[in-house]
């Protein structure tokens, strides 16, 4: 009975703290995000675009189509926060090749702007919106948004291995439509991705320029200060620009995706990468939320059948023992009292074991299995399954308890031999009948 109530409390304090986290999450923790929004190309008008096409940059959405974008959602009175994302391909140079596989086709950098991508960020913020992935720094430093004389930049892992640089190290891009002019920075860290979002290329990418681990990252003040954020480029050296709006809530970003419906440029969409992000982020959460829905419920199923097997088997052959002690003298509410406490000892031991060593291994143990989503443990979880147990192991000692109570008393007076006499008083009717007619049978014959 002790295992058992042990392994039921433990395992429930497991489930509910994952159950809680699971409901958090899809509630106050989604509702207390702060939501970007971009305005990108959707996956069909995207997959038109030829790298080595310079026309294509013609669908790049402009500073004007922006300001009327942010007109349309002030008309709806949201507000927002925004930041910038900036981009262009540049050529490679002798100090930095790009990264290419044998699918790589060799065409020229004329026709693609060049085999390496120069993104640029307005601020902190505008990381997170970057459309290549997260990243994060494994050597180096992050790039100085607040200092314009730094010429920083990040290279990938990938890139500075293929290329033997280091951080301090001077590399040297070319401009996309004009190979005379060249830019020169200095590496200032080196990055890897931490995830992979739907639809980014890599090494399977079409042109080297669109792979992921060719793209340089900087600030967009360096950006501007080359001359690359530009209104009357053409071709390839016209800025794919990207506005990220900040929003205050979830419901806030659903009615301003709403609002610039009617004004978005063809083959736009509204999406949140924060919110596409943070449900990604659920998928593991959720489907170890399935698996400890079920799980709770063949435990509590199984636990619940054993507990009162064990109770009645405990109880219920206890008949002399009952029948003597009420001989005795003693009541039936005393007895059934320690046959209650008998079962509520075992139980209750077993309990506060489940809830000491529930409370102590759940959090490591389900934040594990969750990969990576932290399930926290609180004093409300524990106080939850407590009552809960607390109420299981009255209810086993009531059905103890009620053993005593159907105890029949007129079985204390009872002859053992009262069976035996009955079973012989109803046999000798029927052999007096018996003799009887057999005596009648023998007379007529005579």
């Amino acid at each position: 009975m002790v295992i058992v109530a042990l392994l039921v409390t433990m395992w429930s304090v497991f489930g509910a703290a994952v159950m809680h986290e699971y409901h958090a999450a899809h509630g106050a923790g989604y509702e207390a995000l702060k939501p970007q929004a971009v305005v990108r190309m959707t996956d069909t008008a995207q997959a038109d675009r030829h790298g080595d096409d310079a026309t294509w940059t013609k669908k790049y959405i402009t500073w004007d189509e922006y300001n009327v974008l942010g007109a349309a959602a002030q008309s709806k009175q949201i507000q927002f926060d925004y930041t910038v994302v900036a981009s262009v391909p540049v050529r490679q140079s002798d100090s930095l090749k790009a990264i290419t596989t044998d699918k790589t086709p060799n065409v020229s950098q004329d026709k693609t702007g060049g085999n390496l991508t120069l993104a640029s960020f307005y601020n902190e913020p505008a990381v997170a919106a970057n459309e290549y992935g997260t990243f994060r720094i494994v050597q180096g430093e992050e790039l100085k948004y607040q200092d314009v004389t730094a010429r920083d930049v990040l290279i990938s892992q990938e890139l500075a291995k293929s290329n033997d640089l280091k951080v301090g190290d001077e590399i040297t891009v070319g401009n996309p439509t004009n190979a005379k002019t060249t830019y020169t920075f200095t590496v200032g860290g080196i990055y890897e991705y931490t995830d992979t979002p739907q639809g980014v290329e890599g090494d399977d990418a079409e042109f080297a320029k669109d792979n992921r681990d060719n793209v340089i990252y900087t600030t967009y003040y360096d950006f501007a200060a080359a001359g690359l954020d530009t209104t009357d480029g053409s071709g390839w050296s016209v800025p794919d620009l990207n506005i990220v709006f900040t929003l205050d809530s979830p419901q806030t970003y659903t009615r301003f995706a709403d609002a610039l419906k009617t004004d978005l440029p063809e083959g736009y969409a509204v999406s949140s990468p924060t919110i596409t992000a943070y449900e990604h982020s659920l998928e593991p959460l959720d489907s170890f939320a399935d698996s400890t829905r079920i799980m709770l419920i063949c435990l509590w199923s199984v636990g619940g059948a054993l507990a009162l097997l064990l109770t009645l088997l405990e109880a219920v052959p206890r008949r002399e023992e009952i029948g003597f002690a009420l001989a005795t003298g003693v009541t039936k509410s005393r007895l059934a009292w320690q046959f209650m406490v008998e079962i509520l000892l075992q139980t209750l031991m077993g309990v506060a074991l489940g809830l000491i060593i529930g409370g102590w291994s759940a959090n490591p143990l389900a934040t594990s299995l969750a990969k990576g989503h932290t399930i926290g443990m609180s004093a409300g979880i524990l106080w939850n399954v407590a009552w809960i147990a607390l109420l299981a192991c009255l209810l086993c000692a009531i059905i103890a308890g009620v053993r005593v109570a159907l105890f029949r008393t007129m079985q204390l007076t009872r002859s053992p031999y009262l069976d035996t006499r009955d079973a012989a008083t109803t046999e000798t009717p029927a052999a007096d009948a018996s003799n009887a007619q057999d005596t009648s049978d023998h007379e007529e014959q005579q």
